[in-house]
């Protein structure tokens, strides 16, 4: 009965962790991209759930005494989160074994082993310690205080005061560090597995987010964010605008100094708009040839044109030499357009706009910057 109850414990643990492992260390953050205390509040009810079910599967050894792993939760959250975690799972573990055991002699032993890690957790949050120092610096400690808690629970509640039953003493230690480090271990192993998964599907969507040329946002992604914006500015009535960018005479530039110098010169217009357009929250791609486009949410007409304006300017300031172009430097033609969507649909609309503006540009002298007229 005792190796059975083993075995159904490390498949609660197992099964939580890879249930619960997106919300701990995986994707689901990003749903609550700045609500970090929500988010560790939340962690620390699951692991102190995790508390609840291990609690209502006790394991007994022959002697009568119960090896429960309750530290796990609060160890792991020691190890791998933060300070609003730890006191969440502190206080909803107070409760949990109050709720269990009473106000008993278990129940101080459990409140003196979790206020310890909760302590040594708010240090090595102050310290920044690196999570493996944590781990090895953790594991043997809770080793040592729970053992020596089993010592006290021995001497003074299951044996007369003063008695020691050695051999049940040394069983219950050993079948609780049986059960104790391999489960850390493997929840260890999970949340590092999910980590790596984790960057490996970022890294591959960024791949496939990419211009392979410039390093920019390709028109895929562009897109993608077009249409997310949209819906913000729709629902929150807050404005959004587009710039539409194009290389002046660059068939000429490739037709004259081939293509090889004509890929240099796109790297060299990609970083210095992506370097100029980084302080004004910009989304910068490459939408095609020798387009390109930045999307400025939240920004007004007046500040896309300062911001066009600039670029057209910092682009000049490069002195990429262009024998067949009137300025005989690489030049950009840019149109502008900003509106408040009244419709999810109005991403239409507004790259229509920004297109027009830009065939006014280029059809006014270029190396400038327009706006849509109405």
């Amino acid at each position: 009965m005792l190796f059975k109850n083993i075995f159904i414990t490390y498949t609660i643990i197992i099964s939580f962790f890879y249930l619960t492992s997106s919300i701990l260390w995986g994707g689901a953050r990003e749903k609550l991209t700045g609500k970090s205390k929500l988010h560790e509040f939340i962690i620390g009810v699951l692991l102190s759930l995790l508390t609840i079910v291990l609690i209502n599967f006790p394991i007994v050894t022959d002697h009568g005494t119960n090896i429960q792993i309750r530290a796990l939760g609060i160890e792991i959250a020691a190890i791998f989160f933060g300070n609003v975690t730890l006191i969440t799972m502190f206080l909803f573990d107070l409760v949990v074994f109050y709720f269990f055991n009473g106000y008993s002699y278990s129940y101080k032993l459990d409140t003196s082993l979790l206020l310890i890690i909760l302590l040594i957790g708010f240090l090595m949050n102050y310290q920044k310690w690196s999570e493996k120092k944590r781990f090895f610096i953790l594991t043997p400690l809770i080793i040592l205080v729970r053992c020596y808690g089993f010592y006290l629970f021995d001497k003074w509640v299951l044996a007369p005061i003063g008695e020691i039953v050695l051999g049940r003493l040394l069983q219950t230690m050993g079948y609780w560090i049986l059960m104790f480090v391999p489960a850390l271990l493997l929840s260890y192993f999970i949340a590092y597995q999910t980590r790596n998964t984790e960057m490996k599907l970022k890294k591959m969507e960024n791949i496939a987010n990419v211009d392979g040329l410039t390093g920019l946002y390709n028109r895929r992604f562009f897109d993608k964010q077009l249409f997310n914006n949209c819906s913000k500015s729709y629902k929150n009535s807050i404005p959004m605008s587009l710039l539409m960018i194009d290389v002046d005479y660059f068939k000429n530039y490739n037709d004259l100094y081939g293509h090889p110098k004509g890929d240099e010169c796109l790297k060299k217009i990609a970083l210095c708009l992506q370097s100029d357009t980084t302080s004004s929250s910009g989304i910068v791609a490459r939408y095609g040839g020798e387009e390109f486009s930045i999307l400025l949410p939240k920004a007004n007409l007046d500040d896309a044109m300062k911001i066009g304006t600039r670029l057209c300017k910092n682009v000049k300031k490069l002195k990429i030499e262009h024998e067949d172009s009137e300025k005989k430097v690489v030049t950009l033609s840019i149109g502008v357009a900003s509106l408040i969507a009244e419709s999810e649909e109005d991403i239409k609309k507004l790259i229509k706009h920004a297109d027009q503006a830009l065939y006014k540009s280029k059809h006014t002298g270029r190396d400038q910057v327009s706006c849509y007229d109405d």
